[in-house]
C-alpha cells in the first residue's frame, strides 16, 4: 500500500481558526494544492459563506484570502498509507504535530474538522491534549467538502460553515 504525505500548513500567527482535513487525495497531491480536486466543495463554501467565487481565483489568491479572513489550514494526518483518495481506505495514521502549531497561534479560537474522518483522527490522536490545553477552544465537526459525501446539498453546508465561523472569527 501506498504511503501519502500532506502538505505544510497555511497559516499567520493571526489565525482565530484552524480547519483540519483528513488527509490530501490524489488529485490535490498531484496538484500540490489543498482541496485540488475540481469536485470539492470546499472553496465553494467559503466562497458562499464570505460572499465571495472564489473556485475561479489562483491558488495563492485563495490562500491569502484564507488568511485575511484569520483562517489556517491543515490536515491532522501528516502522512498515511491509503490506496486512492477516499478517507476509508486511510490505514497507519501518522499524525501532525498540531500542538507545535497551537503554540503559533495565540488567539486560536476553534478547530473545524472539515469531516468525520478528519474529526474522529483528531479526537482518537489529540482529544486528551485538547481537553488540557489552557484557554477555550471550540472543537467542532463540519459537514464533509468533499464529493464523496453527496448526501447534503452545498447550501446545507454552507450554513453549518457559516454558522460555525461567524460565532468562531466575531469580535468578544
Amino acid at each position: 500500500m501506498q504511503i501519502k504525505h500532506g502538505f505544510p500548513p497555511i497559516f499567520d500567527p493571526r489565525a482565530r481558526v484552524l480547519i483540519l482535513g483528513s488527509l490530501p487525495g490524489d488529485e490535490s497531491l498531484r496538484r500540490g494544492q489543498y482541496y485540488g480536486h475540481p469536485r470539492n466543495q470546499f472553496w465553494a463554501l467559503l466562497g458562499a459563506v464570505f460572499g465571495r467565487d472564489l473556485p475561479p481565483l489562483e491558488y495563492e489568491r485563495k490562500c491569502a484570502f484564507l488568511l485575511r479572513k484569520r483562517i489556517a489550514l491543515w490536515d491532522v494526518l501528516k502522512a498515511a498509507e491509503r490506496r486512492g483518495s477516499l478517507d476509508t481506505a486511510i490505514r497507519k495514521e501518522r499524525p501532525n504535530d498540531l500542538p507545535a502549531l497551537f503554540g503559533e497561534l495565540p488567539g486560536l479560537r476553534a478547530v473545524g474538522c472539515n469531516g468525520g474522518k478528519a474529526h474522529r483522527s483528531f479526537r482518537r490522536h489529540f482529544g486528551a491534549w485538547l481537553h488540557g490545553f489552557p484557554g477555550e477552544i471550540e472543537l467542532c465537526r463540519l459537514p464533509s467538502s468533499s464529493p464523496a459525501y453527496a448526501a447534503m446539498p452545498l447550501e446545507a453546508k454552507a450554513r453549518q460553515w457559516r454558522q460555525f465561523l461567524d460565532a468562531a472569527l466575531s469580535d468578544p
